[in-house]
């Protein structure tokens, strides 16, 4: 708005200046000269908003106007970028929520059958391959298996040598099922880890 009410206060001093001389100078051959002159610089201040925009530098008018264009592309592009991974992310949990369950119910007849045990959790490690997901590795829990009706109550005994020899037995049968287990599903017996929750 400053610049229209400058331009025009400009066009209305140059016509009171052209006045003034007008008034000033005798009749004469100078009086034409002087009023061509007044119009020219007239029509130079009536011309000048043009005249600016061809005097500017069109690069940075463009890049300052590419500036504020980009602006909401970059918010909008960092929005879907934040969405893609929460997707992702949700997709990737759900695939190993997926995967455990399968191999939970792959095995879980013949670990009750073999082991008189079952799984009560599967945590898995997944890496990227190529285009799919490679299991790296596997942490089983397995507890003793409960029989429907009534549960068994066993009997409390405190003792360093037992509990050193119950040490031993649940890592042997953590060996025996890792190595079951990573037969079962098709992996190396390093790939799972096997805890084994309550003992014999």
């Amino acid at each position: 708005m400053a610049i229209i009410t400058d331009w025009i206060t400009n066009i209305i001093v140059l016509i009171l200046l052209a006045t003034v001389l007008e008034l000033l100078l005798p009749n004469s051959n100078m009086q034409r000269y002087v009023k061509m002159v007044i119009g020219l610089m007239l029509m130079a201040v009536i011309l000048s908003p043009i005249l600016t925009i061809f005097t500017k530098d069109f690069d940075s008018m463009l890049r300052s106007a590419a500036l504020t264009d980009s602006t909401p592309d970059v918010r909008m592009e960092n929005q879907i970028e934040s969405k893609k991974s929460e997707i992702q992310a949700s997709n990737a949990a759900y695939i190993e929520e997926q995967m455990a369950v399968q191999m939970k119910s792959q095995v879980e007849k013949e670990l009750r059958d073999q082991f008189n045990l079952e799984i009560t959790h599967v945590g898995l490690e997944l890496q990227d391959g190529e285009g799919e997901k490679n299991i790296e590795q596997i942490a089983v829990t397995v507890s003793k298996a409960v029989e429907s009706g009534v549960k068994e109550i066993e009997a409390v005994t405190v003792s360093t040598e037992m509990e050193e020899e119950e040490s031993k037995a649940t890592d042997a049968r953590s060996k025996k099922v890792a190595y079951f287990l990573a037969d079962k599903w098709g992996l190396y017996p390093n790939q799972v880890g096997v805890q084994v929750k309550g003992g014999e």
